[in-house]
C-alpha cells in the first residue's frame, strides 16, 4: 500500500481543533492537534503556538527540536528569539542560551530589550544552579545506593550497576572501590564495574573479594572480559563442537559459559587452565550419553570443583 495522503480539510480540522485546546488552556491536547497539523503542514505560526504548548506542558527539549525547524525564523524577531532563548534554558542547553544572551547585549538595544536579555542572563544562570544541584543530589542518592549494594538481590544489584556507570568518573572511583571489595556484591555486577575502569584507563589499584580472597587489581592492566584468550578459546571450542551438531544445546551452554566468564573475571586463566576439559564438563552437564575423560590430576580436579562452585552460586540468585 502507499503513503497515507493527508487532505487540506484534516489539517484544518487539527488546526481548529489545537487553537481551541490551546484558548481553553489544555495545553497538553493542544500540542497533540498542533503536532499533527505540523507534520502535514510546516507553517511558522503554527510552529510558534507547537512549541508554546510544549512549553507550557514542560516538554522543554521537544520544543526546542520543533523550534529549531524553524530557527532562522526565530532568529527573525527578537521577541521570537528570546522566547527561543528561554526554551534553551529550559531544555538545559545552557551553554548555547549564553552564547546567544552574550550576543545580543553586545548589539544597540533599548532600555527594554537590554532588560528582556539581562532577566534571560539571570534566568540562565539561576536554572543552571538548580541543574547542578539536582545532579549533585541525583549522584549522592546513586552513592549511597551503591554502599548499601550487599544488601539488595541480585536483580536490584545490575540496576544499582546501571545508575552508579552514569556518575562522574571521580565518584564511580569512589562506588567501585567500596563495592568491589564487598563479599556480597555478585561477581558479575563487579564484572561490569571492572570494563568501566578499563574502558577509562583507570591507573589505581583495587581491592576485590574474589570468593572469599582478597586480591588486588589496577584495571589499566587488564583486558576486557571478550578479549581474554581463555574465554575466545573455549569460545571457539564450543561452536566447533557444539553449535553445528546442536544449536539449542550450544546457546543453552553459550549462556552459562558468559556467566562462569563473568564470575571468574578477571581471574579466568587461574581457573580454566585446560579449555577443553571445560567444555567436556558442559557436555557431561547437558548431554546425557556424555562422559568426560576421567584423569585424576588435579588441575582437572580442581575445574570440577570450580564448575560446582560457579553453579551453586547462580543458583543462590534464584
Amino acid at each position: 500500500m502507499g503513503e497515507k495522503i493527508e487532505f487540506p480539510k484534516n489539517y484544518e480540522l487539527y488546526l481548529k481543533q489545537a487553537m481551541e485546546q490551546f484558548n481553553a488552556g489544555n495545553m497538553q491536547e493542544a500540542a497533540n492537534y498542533f503536532k499533527e497539523a505540523y507534520s502535514i503542514e510546516q507553517d511558522k505560526t503554527v510552529n510558534t503556538f507547537y512549541v508554546t504548548a510544549l512549553y507550557q506542558i514542560g516538554a522543554y527539549r521537544k520544543a526546542k527540536e520543533i523550534a529549531d525547524t524553524q530557527f532562522v525564523f526565530y532568529q527573525s524577531e527578537e521577541r521570537l528569539y528570546a522566547f527561543y532563548t528561554s526554551v534553551l534554558i529550559k531544555a538545559h542547553f545552557f551553554d548555547q542560551a549564553t552564547q546567544i544572551i552574550k550576543k545580543e547585549l553586545t548589539k544597540m538595544k533599548n532600555l527594554d530589550s537590554i532588560a528582556v536579555w539581562q532577566a534571560l542572563s539571570e534566568m540562565n544562570i539561576n536554572e543552571k544552579a538548580e541543574d547542578e544541584h539536582q545532579k549533585e543530589k541525583r549522584h549522592q542518592e546513586i552513592l549511597k545506593n551503591a554502599f548499601s549494594m550487599g544488601n539488595q538481590s541480585f536483580e536490584k544489584q545490575a540496576q544499582t550497576i546501571k545508575e552508579i556507570e552514569t556518575l562522574p568518573l571521580d565518584l564511580f572511583i569512589k562506588a567501585a572501590k567500596t563495592l568491589l571489595a564487598n563479599p556480597f556484591v555478585n561477581g558479575i555486577a563487579k564484572a561490569s564495574v571492572i570494563e568501566h575502569l578499563i574502558l577509562h584507563q583507570v591507573n589505581e589499584s583495587f581491592t576485590i573479594d574474589w570468593f572469599t580472597e582478597q586480591r588486588t587489581i589496577v584495571p589499566i592492566k587488564l583486558t576486557m572480559l571478550a578479549k581474554n584468550k581463555t574465554v575466545q578459546i573455549v569460545a571457539a571450542l564450543l561452536k566447533e563442537e557444539i553449535e553445528n551438531n546442536d544449536p539449542v544445546l550450544y546457546q543453552a551452554i553459550h549462556q552459562e559459559a558468559n556467566l562462569h566468564f563473568m564470575l571468574l573475571y578477571p581471574f579466568i586463566d587461574e581457573v580454566i587452565t585446560l579449555p577443553d576439559y571445560w567444555i567436556d564438563l558442559y557436555r557431561e552437564r547437558y548431554e546425557i550419553d556424555y562422559q568426560a575423560e576421567m584423569i585424576d590430576s588435579t588441575a582437572h580436579l580442581l575445574m570440577k570443583e570450580w564448575m560446582k562452585k560457579l553453579n551453586e552460586e547462580i543458583q543462590g540468585w534464584i
